[in-house]
């Protein structure tokens, strides 16, 4: 009877380490082109401890991520008002993905499909709490392919976007650029894109993708050469001179993890980055890209 009285109390708490709790990650957010708004981004999910406590890891399903959108009146803080927009879906989105444009209304992120946190199944995704017809990836993205990157355009009417095949080795295979229309005035915008295919793509600050401030040009850095394309010439050009920065790749996006505060993840005080749009210039236009630089201090 002592035995099983000393063994009871360790027997609940192992069954409590095994049953499904909720758990979530670290609040992200990110500023809007304007600086008037912020999104917040939440990724919520469940999760318990594995039966082998060597593994180091938990099991975790039922993803799904909550987006606030804020509006900044004064000095960014996003953990005083409620928001003025809450959206959710049923999944979670990848890191540093979710851009939200105050002028258009639109929120855009990376979607995953499955329990595979960060897998290689996901997709890009579209939304306004003012109403947006829909924007259908179907009709550019295959089966067989992973989003790798998907970046609005400073006026949110379009987006960048490098899809590929990941191999085992994580090498991506027939990397592929799309540029696709985002107004999503009608159906037949929805299918707006049209695409280039690339020499190789690897996710290294050596391939980068950056849009020209007035939203005409599209830079593409692969290694040690930049190209440059557009609507009207459809075609993959050398650059001969390209933007300073590579990095931000739009005037607006994420900015990092939440500050403390209201559904923040620390209650360590912390200020807020500055809006990247403040510094999101072309010029001064140079031609080595020895010469560019990270523009997002």
């Amino acid at each position: 009877m002592k035995i099983f009285t000393v063994l009871l109390p360790l027997f609940i708490f192992h069954c409590s380490q095994i049953q499904w709790r909720p758990a979530s990650l670290a609040v992200e957010r990110g500023w809007s082109e304007t600086g008037k708004n912020i999104i917040q981004t939440e990724v919520i999910y469940e999760e318990k401890d594995a039966w082998n406590p060597l593994s180091g890891t938990t099991h975790k399903k039922n993803y799904r991520t909550t987006f606030r959108i804020y509006e900044i009146s004064g000095a960014g803080n996003d953990s005083g008002d409620p928001p003025i927009y809450s959206y959710e879906i049923g999944s979670w989105t990848l890191p540093g993905s979710v851009y939200f444009h105050s002028a258009t209304n639109r929120l855009f992120w990376i979607q995953g499909t499955n329990d595979e946190y960060g897998g290689s199944i996901r997709f890009p995704a579209v939304w306004s709490p003012k109403g947006f017809r829909s924007f259908e990836p179907k009709s550019f993205q295959k089966e067989d392919q992973t989003i790798f990157q998907f970046v609005p355009s400073p006026d949110g009417g379009k987006a960048a976007i490098i899809l590929g095949k990941l191999k085992s080795d994580l090498e991506i295979e027939s990397p592929t650029l799309i540029i696709a229309d985002v107004n999503g005035q009608s159906s037949s915008y929805d299918r707006s894109y049209f695409e280039f295919q690339l020499t190789k793509w690897e996710e290294t600050p050596e391939f980068r993708i950056r849009w020209s401030e007035n939203s005409n040009l599209l830079y593409i850095r692969i290694q040690d050469k930049v190209f440059k394309t557009n609507e009207k010439t459809r075609k993959l050009e050398d650059a001969k001179e390209f933007p300073v920065c590579f990095y931000p790749a739009s005037s607006f996006g994420p900015v990092g993890i939440s500050p403390g505060g209201k559904d923040g993840d620390s209650d360590i005080a912390r200020d807020m980055e500055a809006p990247p749009f403040k510094r999101y210039k072309d010029k001064p236009l140079v031609k080595s890209l020895s010469q560019t630089k990270d523009c997002s201090q």
